[in-house]
C-alpha cells in the first residue's frame, strides 16, 4: 500500500522532493518554483501522508529509499 501511495505523488509534490533533497529550505523551494512558501508546506503534508512519516528528514530518506529522487 505504502508503494501505490509513494507512486502517486504529484509532479509538484515530486520537484519539491527534489528540490528537499538539495538541501534547499522551504523558502528556496518556494522561490525556485515560484510558489508560495505557505504552498510548499502544503505540499509537504502531502507527502508526509503519502510516504507515512512525520518530518522532512523521514520523508527524504523514505524518497531514497524507494527510488523517488
Amino acid at each position: 500500500m505504502l508503494c501505490g501511495q509513494a507512486t502517486s505523488l504529484t509532479k509538484m509534490q515530486l520537484q519539491v522532493l527534489k528540490l528537499m533533497c538539495e538541501g534547499r529550505t522551504s523558502q528556496e523551494v518556494a522561490d525556485t518554483l515560484f510558489i508560495g512558501k505557505r504552498t510548499v508546506d502544503f505540499h509537504l503534508v502531502g507527502i508526509y501522508r503519502k510516504l507515512n512519516v512525520s518530518n522532512r528528514i523521514q520523508a527524504l530518506v523514505r524518497a531514497r529509499e524507494l527510488g523517488l529522487v
